[in-house]
């Protein structure tokens, strides 16, 4: 009898190793585990070698199954580079596992989202909203996520990056913390309580090395990964905080937070889009053109949405 090797079959197999247990695969193919479990039996069905270690409690791959799990990944690129290249958009069915950070959240995603289901309305997008670009860059390298948009990073050099955009953070502090001037040189903040990310994130990283770089050595840091939590902190008057424009315009303008210019000007964060190289099909390439015709993280996406022109892929731009 001919071999009958299906997609179906292939997916439950991928899924499996990316998500670690038969259960999870189910849930992020959106089938019930028997099924999958049936569609796995099917696959091994069709070799001579078993493809999961009978003997473990936990889904693991044999030598066997490792190699076809090599040759599943190709096969199903190549399917997706297939209909990414050739199909409609607006018939292309299948997945977008997309992560972003906090910031992204928080100002142009929701825009983002709405331009993704207006080319793609049959592609169903799982988000993750992650606190660290460390995180998500795990996620990705795991083949958990098939698209991370983060802050830049010499760590991220086994991937391929693709430009966004470019954040300045600045300082901000209650009006009521005590704090005469509103120009200081960098080594004046040494004496003050900073309110920042951790050093694991980019933002926090960025001005860790630039504090440095200036021979500075703060006195106190109070490190949270919520943009907005530093915000609230900020203008409860625990310190001066590092923050992006698109948290502190709004506290400005209620009188919650002024600026504090600082000397030297802190360098930007770069925002990239973040891909495993094995994993990019044209689909994906397009999703990142659609990122940058949308990305602005300069505005919070409630006072910029009612403003902003839907933005879609036309022709030229694929």
């Amino acid at each position: 009898m001919a071999h009958q090797i299906t997609f179906l079959q292939l997916e439950a197999l991928v899924a499996i190793a990316d998500m670690g247990s038969f259960e999870a695969a189910g849930r992020k193919l959106g089938s019930v585990q028997s099924g999958v479990s049936r569609h796995v039996r099917e696959l091994e069905g069709q070799f001579p070698k078993p493809l999961f270690e009978r003997s473990s409690r936990s889904a693991r791959l044999t030598v066997d199954g490792l190699e076809v799990l090599s040759q599943a990944r190709t096969i199903l690129q190549q399917r997706d580079a297939l209909l990414s290249q050739y199909a409609s958009e607006k018939i292309l069915r299948r997945s977008l596992r997309l992560g972003v950070t906090e910031l992204a959240a928080l100002t142009w995603l929701p825009g983002y989202i709405e331009a993704l289901r207006s080319t793609y309305p049959l592609v169903n997008v799982e988000l993750e909203v992650g606190g660290v670009a460390a995180d998500l860059y795990e996620k990705l390298r795991l083949a958990r996520l098939d698209l991370a948009i983060v802050p830049d990073s010499p760590r991220w050099a086994d991937m391929l990056r693709f430009p966004l955009a470019n954040v300045r953070n600045g300082w901000f502090c209650s009006p009521t913390f005590n704090l005469k001037r509103r120009r200081l040189a960098v080594s004046e903040l040494g004496q003050l309580t900073l309110l920042s990310q951790s050093g694991d994130s980019a933002a926090g990283h960025v001005m860790s090395k630039w504090l440095e770089r200036n021979g500075v050595q703060p006195r106190s840091i109070l490190t949270c990964n919520n943009f907005a939590a530093l915000g609230g902190m900020a203008s409860a008057g625990l310190g001066i905080a590092c923050l992006p424009n698109a948290i502190s315009d709004e506290l400005v303008t209620l009188g919650m937070l002024r600026e504090v210019h600082v000397g030297p000007v802190m360098p930007p964060v770069r925002y990239v889009a973040v891909a495993r190289q094995d994993a990019l099909t044209p689909f994906h390439r397009k999703v990142v053109t659609l990122a940058r015709a949308t990305c602005n993280y300069g505005t919070r996406y409630q006072d910029a949405g009612s403003r902003e022109p839907l933005v879609t892929l036309d022709r030229e731009a694929k």
